[in-house]
C-alpha cells in the first residue's frame, strides 16, 4: 500500500496528531498519538509488511486508532486512487460505531457534497470521495458480504468476538480479497483469543509480518496496578480508564462471576470471558440477603412470560434497599408436572408453599391476577419497568387490575438497555445496595440466570441457551429483579441530582 501512496508511518502519524478528538471529556482537543499507537503505526505501516496484528486490554483507544487510520485513507496519507478500506466487525451494529468515528474525525468537510457521497442505512455504513474514488466501507462477519470486495486496507475489529461458525470464512475471504492488490494490507485489532488455534492468535504468534501485544502474565498478581499497565498502555494517558479498572476489579474480588471478564477484557490474558458467566456468584448472593425495611418509594420490575415461563413482579425500595418478588405459573400444567417437565422436582411445589409462586389462569398466566397479588402484597408502585416486549398486554393488566397510574419505562433486552442494567444491578448489589428478602423463588432464578457478552465486554440477560444457559431454566424472577433494582438506582441518582421527589413518568399512549 506505501508503494502506492507513498506515506510513510511518520506521515501518517503526523496526520492521526492533526485530528480532533470527538467525544468524551477531551473532546475538541487535538488526537493525541501515544506511544503505543506511535509504535504500532511504525511497525504495521512500513514497507514490506502485509499484515499486522495488535492485542491489548478494551478501552485503550483501539477503536479511535482503526478509525484514524481509515479517516488517512480517504484525504490523508494512505489515500490511493479508488483505494478502498473495509472495516470488519463480528456485527455490523459494532462496525457502525467505527463507522460514527471515521465520520466524527472527517467532520464539516463531509458536508460538501460534490466532493463526497456517504451511506448511512441500516444496511450500509460507507464513505466515498467522489474525485478519488477512495473510499470507507463497514461491514460485519459475514463472508457473505466479503464477495466483490478488492481492498487495499482490511481493519479487523476484534476478531475474538467474531462468530465462531463464519470467523474462520471471513478472515479467508478478506484475505483473498485483499489479495487482488498490489501492496495491499490485513490489519487485525482486539482482545486476545482464547483459543490459541484461532486465526487471530496465529498472527499475534509469528503469523503477522508485524504482531504487538500488551497482556499481563497469568502468574502476575492481577489486583496491582503494574499488572494493569501491561495489559492497558493508556491508563498512565487516561484517569477514566484505570478509574474503570480498579472499579471492575474490585467487584471481581467480591463476585467470582465477574472474573472471567476481567481477566479477558482488562488483563487481556486470552481466558474466556464467559467461563464463568453467572449473573451474580450464589456466594455474593447467599452474604447479601436478609432483612430490610420497607422505605421509602417502591418500584417494580415486571417480565412477562409465555405459557412455559414464568411472570414475575420484583419490588425494590430504593431508600433501604429491600428487594421481593413474587411469580405465577398458568394452572395448566400442574407445578408438580411443571418440576418434572423443567428438570428441578420438587422446586416450585416448594416455592408456592413459601407463598412467592402462585397459579393463575388456564393454558396461560392470568396477568392482571399476578398484578392484583403484586399490589395487596407490596402496595402501589412509584415506577414500573417492564420489557417492551408485550407492552400492549401489560397496559390492559395494568388497567384490569386497578393499579395506580405510575411511571412506566420500557427497557429493551438487547446489549443497549439490558447490559446498562445488568450492570447497575451488579453494581447495587456488590455496594450493599440491595438486600434480598431470603427466597427461594429468586435465589433458584439468580442460580438459572446467564449472561453473554458483546465484542466490548457489556453483559446482557441470556436468552434460550446463549452462554450455557439451561433451555428449560425459569430466571423470569431474576429478570425482574434486574428492571426494577437498575430502575430504583436511575430513580436514585434523579432524585440526589434533582434534591427532590421520585421522577415520574406518565403512561404515555
Amino acid at each position: 500500500m506505501n508503494a502506492e501512496s507513498g506515506a510513510s508511518p511518520r506521515e501518517l502519524i503526523r496526520f492521526l496528531s492533526g485530528l480532533q478528538v470527538t467525544q468524551g471529556r477531551l473532546a475538541g482537543k487535538p488526537f493525541h498519538v501515544l506511544p503505543w499507537q506511535s509504535r504500532f503505526v511504525r511497525g504495521a505501516f512500513r514497507g514490506g509488511v502485509q499484515s499486522a496484528a495488535l492485542t491489548l486490554g478494551r478501552a485503550n483507544g483501539k477503536t479511535a486508532l482503526l478509525s484514524g487510520i481509515a479517516a488517512a485513507t480517504l484525504n490523508g496519507p494512505l489515500a490511493v486512487p479508488r483505494g478502498e478500506t473495509v472495516i470488519v466487525a463480528s456485527s455490523f451494529e459494532q462496525a457502525r460505531i467505527a463507522f460514527e468515528h471515521v465520520a466524527a474525525f472527517m467532520g464539516g468537510e463531509l458536508d460538501d457534497k460534490r466532493t463526497w457521497r456517504v451511506w448511512d442505512t441500516a444496511q450500509q455504513a460507507r464513505i466515498e470521495n467522489k474525485r478519488t474514488g477512495a473510499r470507507v466501507r463497514c461491514i460485519g462477519s459475514d463472508p457473505r458480504r466479503a464477495h466483490g470486495l478488492a481492498p487495499v486496507l482490511v481493519l479487523a475489529d476484534e476478531p475474538a468476538q467474531w462468530p465462531d461458525t463464519t470467523g474462520e470464512r471471513m478472515r479467508a475471504a478478506l484475505r483473498t480479497a485483499a489479495g487482488k492488490q498490489p501492496h495491499s494490507r490485513f490489519v487485525a485489532l482486539g482482545t486476545r483469543p482464547a483459543d490459541d488455534g484461532h486465526w487471530f492468535a496465529k498472527m499475534l504468534n509469528g503469523g503477522a509480518d508485524y504482531a504487538q501485544s500488551h497482556a499481563a502474565d497469568p502468574t502476575d498478581p492481577k489486583w496491582h496496578k503494574r499488572t494493569w499497565h501491561k495489559a492497558n498502555p493508556s491508563m498512565a494517558h487516561l484517569p477514566d480508564l484505570e478509574h474503570a479498572i480498579r472499579t471492575e476489579a474490585v467487584e471481581a474480588k467480591r463476585d467470582p462471576a465477574m472474573l472471567a471478564a476481567f481477566d479477558a477484557l482488562r488483563l487481556n490474558l486470552g481466558t474466556s470471558d464467559v467461563q464463568v458467566a453467572v449473573l451474580l456468584a450464589a456466594a455474593t448472593w447467599k452474604a447479601i440477603e436478609g432483612e430490610a425495611e420497607r422505605g421509602g418509594p417502591c418500584v417494580w420490575g415486571v417480565d412477562l412470560g409465555t405459557s412455559a415461563a414464568q411472570s414475575a413482579i420484583a419490588a425494590y425500595w430504593t431508600d433501604t434497599g429491600r428487594l421481593e418478588c413474587l411469580a405465577a405459573f398458568p394452572a395448566e400444567p400442574t407445578l408438580a408436572e411443571r418440576g418434572l417437565r423443567d428438570g428441578v422436582g420438587r422446586l416450585y411445589a416448594e416455592c408456592w408453599k413459601r407463598g412467592e409462586l402462585l397459579t393463575c389462569g388456564g393454558a396461560a398466566a392470568n396477568i392482571a391476577g399476578l398484578l392484583q397479588a403484586g399490589l395487596a402484597r407490596f402496595g402501589p408502585p412509584s415506577a414500573i419497568a417492564a420489557d417492551r416486549w408485550r407492552e400492549a398486554e401489560l397496559r390492559d393488566a395494568l388497567e384490569a387490575a386497578q393499579v395506580p397510574p405510575a411511571g412506566l419505562q420500557l427497557r429493551g433486552m438487547g446489549f443497549r438497555d439490558g447490559a446498562e442494567d445488568v450492570r447497575a444491578f451488579r453494581r447495587a448489589c456488590l455496594e450493599d445496595r440491595v438486600t434480598p428478602v431470603p427466597s427461594l423463588l429468586l435465589a433458584s432464578a439468580m442460580g438459572e440466570a446467564r449472561t453473554i457478552a458483546d465484542p466490548a465486554g457489556n453483559a446482557k440477560l441470556a436468552k434460550g441457551s446463549e452462554g450455557g444457559r439451561r433451555l428449560r431454566a425459569r430466571d423470569d424472577a431474576a429478570a425482574a429483579a434486574i428492571l426494577a433494582v437498575a430502575l430504583g438506582r436511575r430513580h436514585s441518582a434523579s432524585r440526589a441530582s434533582h434534591g427532590g421527589g421520585l421522577r415520574v413518568i406518565g403512561l404515555a399512549g
